[in-house]
């Protein structure tokens, strides 16, 4: 049954809450109205309801939500382990010794991107900055707003009738 705006207020006002304070409402209601249903509202069944739709968390022990969460658990595993695995590859790559110069790999790929560096090399200089901890920030603030954009504002603030000082200068 489609309720009205205030119907559905009057509702969630008087309905029981959760733990959490979400209200509880009927399936069917909510089945019926939960676009429209404040966001958090939860239906008998666990639904909650989203901005335009709703959730369906699942219930602990129901075969399918098992089944989900198996299937998720499973893909993230095997995802970890592909990750672990080339993680360990390039590590047993860096502790390698060249025979020739009883060097490690990660010695000789140091001691040629410092080269590159005193050569010129701007990218190699930056890897050797950034990998020392030294990477500038990234956060670049623009005010874009002019002088004259700024007196715009504020003579139209003051037409509007409104506060002054909310308008930054």
């Amino acid at each position: 049954m489609k309720l009205s705006p205030e119907e559905i207020k009057e509702l969630v006002d008087t309905a029981p809450t959760d733990e959490k304070g979400r209200p509880i409402i009927s399936d069917d209601v909510f089945m019926d109205n939960y676009k429209e249903l404040p966001e958090g509202t939860k239906s008998d069944s666990g639904k909650i309801a989203t901005r335009g739709g709703y959730l369906d968390p699942g219930k602990k022990g129901d075969p399918k939500t098992i089944e989900n969460c198996s299937k998720a658990g499973k893909a993230s595993q095997a995802a970890n382990a592909e990750r672990r695995k080339i993680a360990e590859t390039i590590d047993i790559f860096l502790k390698t010794v060249d025979k020739e110069t009883g060097k490690t790999m990660q010695e000789k790929i140091v001691e040629a991107m410092g080269l590159k560096a005193m050569d010129g090399c701007v990218g190699a200089a930056e890897f050797i900055r950034d990998t020392v901890g030294e990477k500038p920030s990234d956060n670049v603030s623009l005010d874009v707003m002019t002088d004259g954009d700024k007196e715009l504002m504020t003579n139209l603030m003051k037409r509007l009738g409104l506060d002054e000082g909310s308008v930054k200068k």
